[in-house]
């Protein structure tokens, strides 16, 4: 476990720094939702280009992953490895270039305008480089916990080459650059998901999820083979990519699925010594994510031998980006807003604050149920190519970012009562 002491808390950031991270993560969430509702039948049948379904997936990995990761790390990273952030004004003009280049972006690839698309591109290109700068540094001169460390390096390496190559996809886009986009745009996607996103959201639940279970580090022989595991699998995969050899795409596959089930080992082994349940009915959509993980990676094995049912490709994008990131995340979420405010309102009013005050759980509860419902709905749709079920599961994730923006809200508005002396069952002593 992490203790927030006086000195984690000297690391802490303003509270307004992650906040502001998630809270746009939030609302990039209720955009992704509404323009699959918009064009469901985009998604069913979808094998890349830009369009309604490029925009929607890019508003969840870069609108919703990537900017709750960027806050979570800031945040988290620095406790971890004991070294403060950098740069705060750094780490607040990366949100200010960052999302109003993705609405750029998004709003430009799903009206195929590319005058709007690549400024906005540019814009985010420069905010995740400053990001590369600010999580080098850290990392840098970070001290302990060897193996987020590991997975820090890990995932930087990997933003940096998606970075790269994702650049060369705009540029191919918007300027006509010739380069074959099919086998970048696989690696692209490899190095984003699989690499800074899974990497970083591996590597923060190591901690993260004992933390809340007051429960042991997983172990770190075992944390550590999960890694690498993970790294030979990327790896093989992009050599795959680069010289067309389906079969060490299989291999890249099975590796990934070793990595998978290490990694899940190594935390249900961690969270069953616990004092106490992880994330409550919270971990449910994490077991729930981790089911995805594995699945995507399976299915991939079943798209290298040639073998996978039909409309395979959108289904995969569908477990790896809906299914294991973005529940993992929402599950982890939702834990992580209402810790940061209650340790806020502790440090503002020098009382202790529970975590519980600050959660909404029933909201929380009519999430999780809306949300697992459109993960459902979305999966079938897409095996089923049945395009009124995915619009149905569009609705269905849309309802459910409403209520995930009402838990974010609400948990704003009970610290803001916390500082100014708002209601007296806000904060209560902790057990």
């Amino acid at each position: 476990m992490i203790p927030f002491g006086a000195g984690t808390r000297s690391r802490l950031l303003p509270l307004s720094v992650p906040m502001r991270y998630f809270g746009a993560a939030v609302g990039f969430q209720v955009l992704a939702w509404a323009l699959l509702v918009a064009a469901p039948e985009a998604l069913s049948d979808f094998r890349g280009g830009l369009g309604p379904a490029f925009a929607a997936l890019h508003a969840v990995t870069l609108g919703v992953l990537a900017l709750a990761a960027i806050g979570a790390s800031l945040q988290l990273l620095p406790v971890a490895t004991r070294q403060p952030v950098r740069s705060v004004p750094a780490a607040r003009l990366i949100w200010w270039l960052l999302v109003p280049g993705l609405l750029l972006f998004i709003g430009g690839s799903a009206a195929h305008d590319l005058s709007i698309m690549a400024p906005g591109a540019a814009a985010a290109f420069v905010a995740l480089a400053a990001y590369c700068w600010l999580l080098f540094e850290n990392l840098r001169r970070a001290r302990g916990m060897r193996a987020i460390r590991a997975y820090g390096w890990a995932a930087l390496a990997c933003l940096a080459l998606a970075l790269a190559l994702g650049a060369a996809l705009v540029a191919h886009y918007a300027y006509g650059f010739a380069l074959e986009r099919s086998g970048i745009a696989l690696a692209h996607l490899v190095l984003a998901g699989y690499g800074f996103m899974g990497l970083l959201a591996l590597g923060l639940s190591t901690f993260l999820l004992p933390m809340f279970a007051l429960a042991p580090p997983p172990s770190e022989r075992l944390t550590l083979a999960a890694l690498a595991l993970g790294l030979g699998a990327i790896a093989l995969a992009l050599a795959a990519i680069a010289l067309r050899l389906e079969g060490l795409l299989v291999l890249a596959a099975a590796t990934g699925l070793a990595a998978a089930l290490a990694h899940v080992i190594a935390l249900e082994r961690s969270l069953r010594a616990g004092l106490r349940p992880p994330l409550g009915a919270a971990f449910v959509l994490v077991r729930v994510s981790w089911g995805c993980l594995l699945a995507s990676l399976a299915l991939g094995v079943a798209l290298a031998l040639g073998a996978a049912p039909e409309r395979a490709q959108a289904l995969f994008g569908a477990l790896l980006v809906a299914g294991w990131l973005l529940t993992f995340l929402l599950a982890v979420l939702q834990r992580i807003v209402p810790f940061l405010a209650s340790v806020h309102a502790a440090s503002a009013s020098r009382v202790p604050a529970r975590v519980s005050a600050m959660t909404p759980e029933r909201t929380l509860d009519v999430h999780r149920i809306l949300h697992l419902c459109a993960l459902g709905a979305l999966l079938v749709g897409i095996a089923a190519g049945s395009v009124w079920l995915v619009r149905l599961g569009a609705l269905a994730g849309f309802a459910a970012a409403i209520a995930y923006a009402v838990f974010f809200g609400t948990v704003m508005l009970r610290l803001r009562a916390t500082h100014s002396g708002g209601r007296p069952d806000v904060l209560q002593p902790t057990n």
